[in-house]
Parts: C-alpha cells; structure tokens; sequence
C-alpha cells in the first residue's frame, strides 16, 4: 500500500514539472546567431557599437548559465536560415567566428536598456562558445583566430558609414538657403579637416563644378567665445587632413572659425574651384545650436554653406 501511494506521488510531482515548463514562455526562437561573446559588459558594449556602425543592427543577451554577454544579430525558428547567416558572416565580414547558439532558448536574457553600458577604451575580445553548444555547419569550416578590432578598424568603420551617408544627401543650390555639412569634422583645438571630412567636401566640389555660376559663402562656427591654441597649416599645406606639418598658434573663437571655414575653401581652390566664387564669415560662438556644456555641444563646431548666387 505504501508502495502504491510513493508511485502516485511520483507521477504527480512529474506531472506538475511538466506543465510548468509548458507555461513558460519562449523569450526567443530556437537558432541565435552570435558575432561575439563576453564576460565584461562594456566589452558586449562596445563590440556593439561597432557592430552597429558597419550596419548591423546587434543587441546584448546575457547567457544566464555561462554568465556571458553575447552580441546577437539574429533569432530565428529557422536552423538553415541561422546557419546561412552565419557562414555568409564568417566569409563576407571581420566577424569571422560567428556562430549559432542552441542551447535552450530561455538561457539567454535580453539586457535591458536600464543596463545599458557605455563603451570602454579597451579592447573587445571574443570568447568563443564551447563546442558543446554550436551547431555545426553542414560544411566543415576550419577554426579561426580570435577577432580584435583595432583602432584603424574602428576609424575604416567610421569612414565607411559616413561615405555611405553622404551619397544619400542631397545639397541645396537655392539662393539664400543655408547647408549645414554634418559630416565635416576638424582636429580639436584646430583649423585642419579631420580625414573623413574628405567625401562632404568632395561632394561640394562636384555640386560647384556642376552648377559652375553658383557662388558660395562659407560659415564658420565654434562652441564658445573663449580664445585658445589654434593648430594650423603653413603657408603650403601638403595634406589637407593630416596634422602633418602644421604650427601652433594663439587666437581667439572668430579668428578659428575664420581659419577653418579658409581651409575648406582653400581645399576647393586645390580641387579647380575659382576663389572668386568663395566668401567667408566667420562666427566664432556668436550662433551656437546648443548651450556651451551641453552633451551635444560638438555640433556647434559646424560649417554652413550659403548660396549666394
């Protein structure tokens, strides 16, 4: 009689286990694509922003039992779409040990935008998953080396992604109408064009060259009125976007907005732009978008192009 009433009791704890984890929802689907894993979140972080600025659109997933951070670019139901995805990431892009996670889909939980993290200046290094939990790929592919962005990376990623949002833009050639160059960037404390400024200025050569009786003024801004050392070109600049060459100098906010609104019309003379069809204002910090300490005060370090003809 004992017997019988162990056996039952048994069966009902079985029982209720299973409906419990049939009530547990699904947080994901059964394939997840991952580029990188981590045991310090502001490396996920980072790795994410980079990620993101080569046109992925990655978040962080926390892997509760290996405690970490992994940088996932897609969840499916799908296993060949998961793995397709991940071989055309390991041969098209730098993430060249992405890898699909199958363990059980509620290990991961998706980091929460109260955990963001800000990025740190060390670098991101991939811990890869266990053989134990990757899916093997139905073509054998060998190991690879562990992939660390550098520095150059990092800025060939920056350079990338501006270039491709300066071919979407379209610049004003009505009168009167002011354009701000969002994609052009100076070396702190200097009147000298950072190298990724290159492709806006490239473009407002072949807008000038297009529209050859247009005529321009250019307008140049600081944040703040305060004066300061101001990095320059000689009197023959070799390189326009490199420190390269240059002399320090002391002046103050309109005679640096001066300067750099000269550079890039010089940039345009080397480019078969007349000079007649160039002038320049200079603002200093008379006409900022933002307050001085605010968090988006850079983008009153601008330059404005104004039709005038």
């Amino acid at each position: 009689m004992k017997t019988i009433r162990l056996v039952c009791l048994v069966f009902v704890f079985l029982s209720g286990k299973q409906v419990m984890a049939q009530d547990t929802p699904l947080i994901h689907g059964s394939y997840v694509v991952v580029i990188g894993a981590f045991t310090i979140k502001e490396n996920a972080s980072h790795f994410t922003a980079r990620a993101t600025e080569l046109g992925f659109m990655p978040q962080v997933e926390l892997n509760n039992f290996r405690k970490l951070y992994y940088v996932v670019v897609l969840e499916t139901e799908d296993r060949a779409k998961a793995l397709e995805e991940a071989n055309k990431l390991r041969s098209t892009t730098v993430f060249k040990d992405a890898w699909v996670f199958n363990g059980a889909v509620s290990d991961l939980a998706t980091v929460t935008k109260n955990q963001d993290i800000h990025p740190v200046t060390e670098e991101a290094h991939i811990v890869v998953e266990e053989k134990s939990t990757v899916i093997e790929n139905p073509v054998e592919i060998p190991p690879t080396p562990v992939v660390v962005l550098t520095a150059a990376d990092s800025a060939k990623m920056r350079q990338e992604k501006i270039k491709a949002e300066v071919e979407k833009t379209v610049m004003s050639t009505k009168k009167g109408e002011m354009e701000r160059l969002d994609y052009i960037f100076f070396y702190k404390d200097a009147a000298v064009l950072r190298p990724e400024s290159q492709y806006e200025v490239d473009k407002l050569v072949s807008l000038l060259k297009e529209n050859p009786n247009e005529k321009i003024r250019i307008h140049g801004h600081t944040n703040g009125n305060d004066p300061g050392k101001i990095i320059k070109h000689g009197p023959t600049i070799t390189d326009f976007f490199s420190l390269e060459n240059t002399m320090e100098d002391y002046g103050s906010a309109k005679e640096l907005s001066e300067q750099r609104a000269t550079v890039i019309r010089d940039y345009l003379v080397s480019q078969g732009i007349d000079k007649k069809r160039m002038s320049i204002k200079a603002w200093g910090g008379k006409k900022p978008l933002y307050k001085v300490d605010d968090e988006k005060a850079e983008a009153n370090v601008r330059v404005e192009i104004e039709v005038v003809k």
